[in-house]
């Protein structure tokens, strides 16, 4: 048991600790991401077209997690007495194993949903 515990830790690279944070996180808000519907998921569609004509990127996926806020004037995903605003953004990119094409892919999505870097997180994917 020791042995096996000692083996997963020296495996655990910070990159792998943040994929596997990143896809705990899509699963524990899987049910309440898929029922925003509309404008969320047009506001994803948007993304993920802008993300992937930048050159290199390939196909790009994109989950855009949000919170409720007041309501008051502005452009997101409305609800009864409350707005969703951005809070968080996984993108999953085939040209981001370059690590030229993450770091851009990245500053793209903090500027398109007024993130910060901390918020964002670009990993590599493809079929």
């Amino acid at each position: 048991m020791k042995q096996m515990l000692l083996r997963l830790r020296a495996a655990l690279t910070p990159q792998a600790a943040l994929l596997l944070a990143a896809a705990l996180l899509l699963i524990a808000l899987g049910g309440r991401l898929t029922d925003q519907g509309g404008a969320a998921d047009d506001l994803e569609s948007r993304v993920e077209r802008t993300l992937s004509a930048m050159e290199g990127a390939g196909r790009v996926q994109v989950v855009i997690m949000t919170r409720a806020q007041q309501t008051e004037p502005g452009t997101w995903v409305k609800t009864d007495n409350a707005v969703e605003i951005p809070c968080g953004a996984v993108a999953v990119a085939e040209g981001a194993g370059d690590p030229l094409v993450r770091i851009e892919l990245e500053q793209a999505l903090c500027a398109l949903l007024g993130l910060p870097a901390s918020a964002v997180s670009v990993v590599t994917g493809g079929e």
